[in-house]
């Protein structure tokens, strides 16, 4: 998986030749008349441009989302805000707000009466969330590791700390496997064990239940 300081880097261009100004890429592997009019069949493709992680007029709902009245019409229904969107290199990274502010709106609250006609109930305030600045950054955030684990903020990540336990799971690869997320060592075949008997996830196997542990 490539680095994250590349992926930051190549999250930032503007363009697409921006790869090749900013020594991101080998010069020995460049062939230049790949760049050159009318060489190869795809030379008449459109040059696209990067859709970097910014914010972006999108449309927001005014309607509060613990009102389900059907008689009630908000008028305007939505609106449009700016929201953060664009495409981040690593699937580590996403694109997310650095910054926001709360937009107030007045809205129209109408009840329906029949056919075509409406009753005015009501002028609400509507606040909503306004992106203000985005940037890449880690899906995984140190409050998503558990006690097991360290957040590795280099590689956006929780590493398992219990280096010890891996091992021994390593060692016992027929019935057990590592478990990463969890950084716990879990039965291959967990199964529903019959009556008097119960899994043991140590011995990963059904064993008979004692009569004396039951008593």
């Amino acid at each position: 998986e490539i680095p994250l300081e590349l992926a930051l880097q190549l999250g930032n261009i503007t363009s697409s030749d921006d790869v090749f100004n900013l020594n991101l890429v080998e010069a020995d592997s460049i062939d230049n008349r790949i760049f050159s009019n009318g060489y190869g069949e795809r030379s008449g493709g459109e040059t696209p441009t990067p859709a970097g992680c910014n914010t972006q007029a999108t449309i927001v709902s005014l309607r509060p989302e613990n009102n389900t009245d059907p008689r009630l019409i908000y008028s305007p229904t939505c609106t449009r805000v700016n929201r953060c969107s664009g495409c981040c290199v690593s699937k580590r990274l996403s694109c997310q707000p650095t910054s926001t502010r709360t937009r107030t709106f007045t809205v129209n609250v109408l009840e329906y009466v029949s056919g075509t006609k409406t009753r005015f109930k009501s002028r609400d305030l509507a606040l909503i969330e306004e992106h203000v600045g985005c940037a890449c950054q880690c899906r995984v955030k140190e409050e998503h590791c558990n006690q097991l684990q360290r957040y590795n903020a280099r590689n956006c990540k929780c590493d398992c700390q219990n280096s010890d336990d891996r091992a021994k799971c390593l060692q016992q690869q027929n019935i057990k496997q590592w478990n990463p997320e969890t950084c716990l060592c879990e039965c291959l075949d967990p199964t529903d064990c019959t009556s008097g008997s119960y899994f043991d996830h140590n011995a990963c196997k059904c064993l008979q239940t004692s009569y004396y542990s039951i008593v």
